[in-house]
């Protein structure tokens, strides 16, 4: 039995659906921000778990692998003027989350991913200190909050450098989500030490020209796709490229072998089966510039056709058959 916990609007949640049913394996998708209506009960000993006011059963002695996709919170689908307050939702969030981490406690269980290797690598000065111990190449990099220390380390890189969130890089406002990519930033953008002492933010060398590659490992399974510009834009306008989907077009791409495997032992070490990892090819050489643990990638097989939901499979399918 494969465990699916997600949210009922995670589109990339159904190519792995899709392909379990071609498969016919067993599996079981729990939208977790419908519990608070459906129930859920968990009995000791055992354990076992009923969902579903007692119409459904999942015997969990029988869960073999469980994909901690995307669980929603209680009120992620409810208008905003029909929830509860702040303090509320945070306290009813983290019931549920103690409650579903109760999972951990089945054994031989392939997690896919661990949700404590997971939560660390969120960390990018984890991610970071880990890629330069393996041997990638990653750029030169400070965290500061600190005008004076922020424009020193701009001015001896030249007076350009890259500007990005060291956390989680989304503004939830009442009206509007507003994400925070990555920015060039000159000594000019850097004279407001008010602004720049509000936070800690990475500041990094800026690698230009460059090419960008996005690497999806699952388990072995390591796939790259290389983002091209469409047109020849260069420099500002393409250091993120999320800001111009319209303009970029993915290719599968091959990378060098010692750069495909230090991709495999990152995840490996980070403890991890999946991991969608940032690289950028600059000057000849690999840098390492991030790793997300739980990457979407639902467009990438849409639009490019990489097999990613298929190795996503093989990994759950496994773990049935331990």
């Amino acid at each position: 039995m494969i465990l699916i916990l997600s949210n009922k609007w995670d589109i990339t949640v159904d190519f792995v659906v899709r392909e379990l049913k071609a498969r016919h394996a067993e599996f079981v998708r729990i939208n977790t921000e419908d519990l608070t209506q459906d129930g859920i009960v968990f009995r000791f000993p055992g354990p076992s778990l009923l969902i579903g006011k007692g119409t459904k059963v999942l015997d969990l002695s029988r869960v073999t692998a469980i994909w901690c996709r995307r669980p929603g919170k209680p009120f992620d689908f409810v208008p905003r003027e029909h929830r509860p307050s702040d303090a509320i939702q945070k306290f009813a969030s983290d019931q549920w989350f103690a409650c579903l981490e109760a999972l951990e406690l089945l054994s031989n269980v392939r997690w896919v991913n661990p949700q404590a290797a997971s939560d660390q690598m969120e960390s990018k000065l984890r991610q970071l200190q880990l890629a330069s111990e393996l041997g990638f190449d990653i750029p030169r990099t400070m965290v500061s909050n600190r005008g004076d220390e922020i424009r020193a380390f701009c001015k001896s890189e030249g007076g350009r450098i890259v500007a990005k969130a060291l956390y989680a890089p989304l503004i939830e406002e009442p009206e509007q989500d507003f994400f925070v990519f990555s920015n060039v930033v000159t000594s000019a953008d850097l004279l407001d030490n008010d602004a720049l002492s509000l936070a800690p933010s990475i500041f990094q060398q800026m690698l230009s020209p460059k090419i960008d590659y996005r690497v999806t490992v699952i388990g072995d399974n390591v796939i790259a796709v290389r983002i091209v510009p469409i047109d020849d834009a260069r420099g500002e306008a393409t250091l993120d490229w999320r800001t111009r989907e319209a303009n970029v077009k993915f290719e599968t791409s091959d990378i060098p072998k010692p750069i495909e495997q230090l991709c495999r032992d990152f995840v490996t070490r980070a403890g991890l089966v999946f991991g969608a990892i940032d690289l950028v090819e600059h000057a000849g050489r690999f840098f390492f510039l991030e790793i997300n643990p739980n990457g979407e990638w639902g467009w990438l097989e849409k639009t490019v056709g990489v097999p990613i939901s298929s190795a996503l499979c093989d990994v759950l399918v496994d773990g049935m058959e331990q």
